[in-house]
């Protein structure tokens, strides 16, 4: 019995010591996976200027991050900074969890008149804001330049209008050269586990049609109406009707499509700029070119903007640190180098690195991004909207029956 108590106060002392050592200054930065090195890489930075501070990085990765984080602030164990795609910022502000930012991060010396205004919007509720940029991200068409050759189609020229896209996307789908199928558009269904990549793919076609899923006071549900119909249509029959979008679809994600580039069986996606880099590191032989999203015929391209912010929980034992790292990583220089996409610091695409004229393109759609609604229900709605578009593409009802069953699901959770 001595023996198991002894063991039992070691095993006690041992805890303390350890939480003695994970003590105020050691500052806990939840980052992504894939940018774990630079962060370590960062954080050895900031700690050179900041003596007494120590900075551990851990990594996560995108599948149930905003679930892990939830997790944390309700527990009120939580890390100090935190890297959270922009659309979940709203909602974790709504928990009231989370620190408000502006006062304290214009005191550290952050430039807020230099980040692109939507990319504060997503991170502002309530008229706080609870979230600081850094990444901002806008989808453009990513092209074959050898496949419109084959399809007679000019390479140097992509469709600009509906119209344009549909008879290039027919032109595209076929057998090439090389008698392999190739289809003209590659539509994501959205895959199990990511509905996401479906709404963001197909909501600007409601959008630039002057529809969407939520009117501009995001009380009003338009979803069914012609407008919104009309684009979910056009993206619906580019697989149901038109048949340039290959039989996967349904489960096909944004990754699946970039492969599916990649080994031309696909010749336009939607993508972003860390779609470029990846596709050339893996397929180097395709010429790639890249264009504004085509809209319809008068009206102006849409896009959403995506993103990440960094947060601070209000539980954070370290804030103080955790601001000091936040206006550290908000530097222009900083965000450059950090995002896999662009700064949301607008003065940081005069870096070098954003100098290829193949970036142009996805410059020109920042003009037309915009954030999702910031609503704490936007995340129920979007799967709402997604279970009733994959009726759509599965057929088992018309577009305008599935958006009349969103709207009335989307209408009751409003009133809720």
């Amino acid at each position: 019995m001595k023996r198991r108590t002894k063991m039992l106060v070691t095993g006690l002392a041992l805890l303390l010591s350890q939480a003695a050592h994970a003590s105020a200054a050691d500052l806990v930065w939840w980052t992504m996976n894939w940018n774990e090195q630079k962060a370590k890489d960062y954080a050895a930075e900031f700690m050179k200027e900041n003596p007494g501070v120590n900075v551990r990085v851990e990594a996560n990765v995108a599948g149930g991050l905003q679930s892990r984080i939830l997790v944390a602030l309700q527990s009120g164990s939580t890390p100090d900074l935190i890297d959270v795609q922009n659309g979940a910022n709203v909602p974790l502000a709504e928990t009231g969890k989370l620190e408000p930012l502006r006062d304290r991060l214009t005191a550290a010396g952050v430039k807020f008149d230099d980040i692109l205004p939507a990319s504060l919007d997503t991170a502002t509720y309530n008229g706080q804001l609870y979230g600081l940029p850094f990444q901002a991200e806008a989808h453009a068409l990513i092209y074959n330049k050898g496949a419109f050759k084959e399809a007679g189609l000019d390479p140097e020229k992509p469709p600009q209008t509906w119209a344009e896209f549909v008879d290039a996307a027919k032109k595209l789908t076929g057998k090439n050269s090389k008698g392999q199928q190739v289809y003209g558009y590659g539509v994501s269904g959205g895959g199990a586990d990511q509905p996401g990549n479906a709404l963001f793919r197909s909501l600007p076609f409601m959008w630039m049609n002057g529809g969407g899923i939520l009117g501009p006071d995001n009380k009003e549900v338009i979803i069914n109406s012609p407008a919104s119909v009309e684009g979910v249509k056009l993206y619906v029959d580019l697989f149901t009707t038109y048949k340039v979008s290959p039989p996967s679809t349904l489960e096909n994600d944004s990754n699946a499509l970039r492969r599916l580039f990649q080994v031309s069986n696909v010749a336009m996606i939607p993508g972003a700029t860390s779609d470029i880099e990846r596709i050339r590191a893996a397929a180097p032989d395709i010429e790639l070119g890249v264009g504004p999203l085509p809209h319809p015929e008068g009206k102006d391209p849409a896009v959403i903007l995506g993103g990440w912010n960094f947060i601070i929980p209000k539980d954070a034992p370290n804030k103080d640190a955790a601001i000091k790292l936040a206006a550290f990583m908000s530097k222009p220089e900083r965000q450059a180098a950090y995002t896999t996409t662009f700064p949301a610091a607008m003065s940081g695409l005069n870096d070098k690195r954003f100098a290829d004229s193949i970036m142009d393109a996805h410059k020109e759609m920042l003009k037309y991004a915009r954030p999702q609604p910031t609503i704490p229900q936007w995340g129920q709605i979007g799967q709402i909207y997604y279970n009733h578009l994959q009726e759509a593409l599965l057929q088992s009802s018309t577009v305008q029956e599935a958006m009349d069953a969103a709207a009335t699901e989307i209408k009751t959770l409003l009133s809720q």
